[in-house]
């Protein structure tokens, strides 16, 4: 209730301060029920939100709830990768070793590392590429695509059919290229370009050298070694094929002989270097 202004005691002071005395009161008491404390708005916003936050926490429990489950279905041992299966067309291949390779590959159906998988397997001799599936519920498909050599390839390797260089230990009869090693794919088409424009002669080619100035070597199956230079003449070299067969035959040009195509107008033709005591 708010105190009255008048006042009945004659010094103007006094009465001056109740009035004032009044006008405070009743502010202070209009400020306390315009404006409620810290708590009573923390009440009312979480009275008012209160089933947002019920439904986030039902939502993250959902959630934490499935991750766990599915942890632990996915670790079972019955998707455990227990089974491989081998393709392709292999020869050189063994596949005891692509299957104890593919044993050793860690992991379960989800969680196997194919990539890695596929590393282990390419470091088996003859493999050039690999492609592994998962197939349900706990084997591997492992695709095998082998090496296919087509010659062999400086001091040591071999020369795939794509003109890529790789190792491994063959005893077959190859011809012989040897060159810059980033030349694989071109001197493999060079070798069956030459070979093309030889068979209509009887003969195939044995070696092939190309320097490291681009010059052109060719031995044939009889030990013959023909030199072509850098870039050879395209209309000179079908020259020389038509005359081949009859300066072949009335033994201008000997087997094991070395012909010097280098030159514009000719060649020169050098007989096979005899064999010395000491050989």
């Amino acid at each position: 209730m708010a105190v009255s202004g008048i006042s009945w005691d004659k010094n103007s002071g006094t009465k001056r301060e109740l009035r004032n005395s009044g006008r405070q009161g009743s502010s202070q008491r209009h400020s306390t029920l315009e404006t409620p404390g810290f708590l009573g708005r923390v009440r009312s916003w979480v009275g008012a939100h209160w089933r947002g936050w019920v439904a986030v926490c039902l939502l993250l429990f959902f959630i934490a709830g499935v991750k766990v489950g599915l942890h632990w279905v996915i670790h079972r041992p019955f998707f455990q990768i227990q089974h491989t299966v081998i393709r392709g067309n292999l020869h050189q291949v063994d596949p005891a070793l692509v299957t104890k390779a593919a044993q050793r590959v860690q992991g379960d159906f989800f969680t196997v590392d194919l990539g890695a998988a596929a590393a282990e397997l390419k470091t088996i001799p003859w493999v050039r590429v690999v492609h592994l599936h998962r197939i349900w519920p706990n084997a591997l498909e492992v695709q095998v695509e082998e090496q296919i050599p087509a010659a062999y390839w400086g001091d040591e390797g071999l020369l795939n059919i794509f003109g890529e260089p790789f190792v491994a230990d063959y005893l077959g009869e190859l011809p012989h290229l040897s060159g810059p090693r980033e030349a694989g794919p071109e001197m493999l088409q060079a070798l069956n370009r030459f070979n093309r424009d030889l068979e209509p002669l009887g003969r195939s080619v044995a070696g092939l050298v190309l320097s490291e100035r681009g010059a052109w070597t060719l031995t044939l199956d009889d030990g013959s070694h023909w030199l072509l230079g850098r870039e050879p003449d395209a209309a000179r070299w079908q020259r020389f094929l038509k005359a081949w067969p009859e300066l072949h035959q009335n033994g201008v040009i000997p087997a094991g002989g070395t012909v010097d195509l280098r030159y514009a107008n000719g060649f020169t033709v050098r007989g096979p270097r005899p064999v010395s005591k000491e050989d």
